[in-house]
């Protein structure tokens, strides 16, 4: 069932973070996360590393105006636009200068964009960047919202996103809410997730790295730099990740994840308490809602 999603092979090759001091941002990615930083002609920063880039922009302190997913190749993407478009779903002009003339965006019930192209010739993926760091794969993005349902309709029915894992809330009555949502686009367990909260907002993005000991190394680099872990080290039950967080200068978190659970295609969605242990098994759960 899920090899015949559309969207399957999709995966995360950027985002973009606005900022009210988009230097001052730009230098903190830099350095924290390893990147060289390029000035883009439309003004935005071009932050790069091995297997991870991303666009810093002047806007709105914490915003994450898109997310830009490549496909394999020019068939798959515009056999999704053909899915897309058979739907009615209005097509927009891509926002992001990395993808080539192909490329498109479509706005989610928040108003948030989701980008699909391939990288332009002049922007290609790979072991671009600073070198001797470990690992750091821009691997998923999360965003919170305060309407879940709408949101769910468009990310599986018109994206054709699969859901691998539901958390759901006990409430009172003995009914159950729905929290969040892990979506997959690969045999990785997510590559878009999205947590139920009092308003849409950006949630953090990701970066997966290939041990236990990348984490030690990533972190001890953030103590070199005096960032504070913000979260973790800890284990998601979702995922089975292990994880640490850090806040970026304009509150916008950022995760150091490792041995992110595979699926089965076929794999049917489970279901996980709404408690702090699901968020985190080893301690202290981020609980958004």
């Amino acid at each position: 069932m899920t090899m015949n999603s559309p969207l399957w092979g999709a995966e995360l090759d950027h985002i973009r973070l606005d900022s009210g001091n988009p230097g001052a941002l730009a230098a903190f990615y830099r350095d924290a996360f390893a990147m060289a930083d390029d000035s883009l002609d439309d003004g935005s920063r071009l932050l790069r590393g091995p297997d991870r880039r991303l666009i810093i922009g002047a806007g709105t302190a914490g915003e994450q105006p898109y997310s830009a997913f490549r496909f394999p190749d020019s068939g798959r993407l515009q056999a999704f636009k053909n899915h897309l478009t058979a739907q009615g779903v209005n097509l927009m002009p891509s926002p992001t200068p990395l993808f080539g003339q192909d490329a498109f965006a479509v706005a989610d019930p928040d108003g948030r964009q989701m980008v699909f192209g391939l990288p332009s010739p002049a922007h290609q993926t790979g072991d671009s960047g600073p070198q001797g760091h470990p690992p750091g794969r821009l691997q998923h993005v999360v965003v919170a919202t305060a309407d879940l349902a709408p949101m769910m309709a468009f990310y599986e029915d018109t994206l054709s996103f699969v859901a691998t894992d539901h958390v759901l809330r006990d409430e009172d009555d003995g009914s159950q809410t729905l929290t969040a949502i892990f979506y997959r686009s690969t045999p990785e367990h997510h590559s878009f997730a999205m947590f139920l909260s009092d308003a849409p907002r950006p949630d953090h993005h990701a970066y997966e790295v290939s041990c236990w000991n990348d984490i030690r190394d990533w972190a001890d680099h953030m103590s070199d730099l005096h960032i504070k872990l913000w979260w973790g080290p800890g284990r998601h039950g979702p995922g089975n990740n292990l994880f640490f967080m850090v806040e970026d200068p304009d509150g916008y978190k950022v995760e150091i994840s490792a041995e992110l659970e595979n699926m089965d295609d076929s794999a049917p969605t489970r279901q996980w308490p709404h408690t702090e242990r699901s968020l985190n098994l080893w301690g202290p759960g981020w609980m958004r809602a």
